[in-house]
């Protein structure tokens, strides 16, 4: 058996692409499945897939591992960012392909699974609704109370935790928010950006009531000290995490040292040598790699190192369904998983896309059982939501 085509897929989902990998085998009707979503390099990547798939078409696609590291290999010269995830891409589709021929689920393949079903935590949960509303067919967020509605679904659906960022509020003026916080600021923090986040934390704090947990996101927005302010700022609030973002892992020690707020980050890292420095530091409470981004393969080692450090890991998922079920295959696995990011308010058709859509229970991802990743997408689907932009290397 050898690997017969690569192809990728770029589909509109809804507020950002989706970009997804299809690995066709000599073996008939033999296909996998991958996805290496990135909302602001679809063309680029889709082209590094097809330059890749000179370097895989041919072998034998049950090689995942050899195969990770030849286009590691290709690659060591531009590693990390965009080559990094078309490879993470061809890899997952790679192990989908595993774990049909040998008729078991990856999670089967990784070593087995610690548990049957995976806590999630609603993302993006009132901010999506600030800005794409619309789009996805979902009450727009305007003012508090709006959050304090929202937050009544988040109980019913049986959620424990939710992330949110900075919402522009209208019925709080002062807590003002501007788009270009960083360019502005240079990585400042105003006093009206503190109030909006003690805003919104504290009325979803008020209205879930004591036992939920509460992530707040500004990702690479702040420097050390504004986002120390930041997180002693949201202190009395019991958070789950403040997920700050540097590039200087001595910067994020000392933002974790300044404060009891748990700190959060990892997603924009690459293999075990991007956490490493991190790590060794100890400087985080909790990693969150993109599964997306570092693959099934070295996903899987960059969350059994981290657990050499005591930390958790909560895998970065607010991609496409397929990276949900990717990102399910790792976390059944590890001992030291935490919980799983999943967009709630996403595109009306996500489930369209899926042969075996994944099931949510009381705010519980049941872990499929079936073949490699547990579903396959359908490719006539997929042809249905092109892009809303024409990005070079779209099929």
């Amino acid at each position: 058996m050898q690997i017969k085509s690569v192809k990728p897929f770029i589909v509109d989902g809804g507020f950002r692409p989706w970009t997804f990998i299809k690995v066709e085998t000599s073996e008939p009707g033999l296909v996998g499945w991958g996805d290496c979503t990135d909302w602001g390099a679809p063309g680029p990547i889709a082209a590094t897939v097809e330059r890749f798939a000179d370097f895989v078409v041919g072998r034998d696609p049950m090689q995942a591992e050899a195969l990770w590291w030849n286009l590691t290999a290709a690659a060591v010269r531009h590693s990390g960012g965009i080559a990094s995830k078309a490879a993470s891409g061809i890899d997952s589709a790679l192990w989908d392909i595993r774990g049909k021929v040998l008729g078991a689920p990856v999670w089967q393949l990784l070593g087995g699974k610690l548990r049957d079903r995976l806590r999630l935590y609603w993302t993006h949960c009132g901010s999506t609704r600030a800005r794409w509303a619309e789009a996805l067919g979902v009450p727009k967020v305007e003012t508090a109370d709006d959050l304090r509605r929202l937050a009544e679904e988040v109980l019913k659906q049986g959620f424990t935790a939710i992330k949110t960022n900075f919402i522009r509020l209208k019925d709080h003026p002062t807590a003002y928010v501007r788009r270009d916080v960083f360019v502005q600021r240079a990585g400042d923090i105003s006093p009206s950006l503190l109030r909006n986040a003690e805003v919104v934390v504290s009325t979803f704090r008020e209205a879930l009531g004591p036992d939920i947990g509460i992530a707040f996101d500004v990702a690479f927005q702040f420097k050390l000290g504004a986002a120390a302010r930041l997180a002693r700022t949201l202190e009395p609030y019991d958070m789950l995490w403040l997920e700050t973002e540097t590039f200087d892992p001595e910067a994020l020690r000392v933002i974790r040292e300044s404060t009891i707020t748990p700190i959060c980050h990892g997603e924009s890292l690459f293999g075990t040598q991007g956490y490493k420095p991190y790590l060794q530091l100890h400087a985080q409470d909790v990693i969150m790699p993109d599964l997306a981004w570092n693959g099934i393969t070295m996903g899987k080692k960059i969350a059994d190192f981290a657990h050499a450090y005591d930390v958790l890991v909560a895998p970065h998922n607010c991609h496409s369904p397929l990276t949900t079920l990717i990102s399910a295959q790792v976390a059944a696995t590890i001992p030291n998983f935490y919980l799983l990011e999943l967009d709630v308010d996403d595109a009306p058709w996500r489930d369209d896309l899926l042969t075996h859509p994944f099931e949510v229970e009381d705010g519980y991802l049941k872990l499929p059982d079936r073949p490699g990743l547990g579903s396959d997408l359908i490719e006539d689907e997929l042809l249905k939501h092109p892009p809303k932009e024409a990005y070079p290397g779209a099929r």
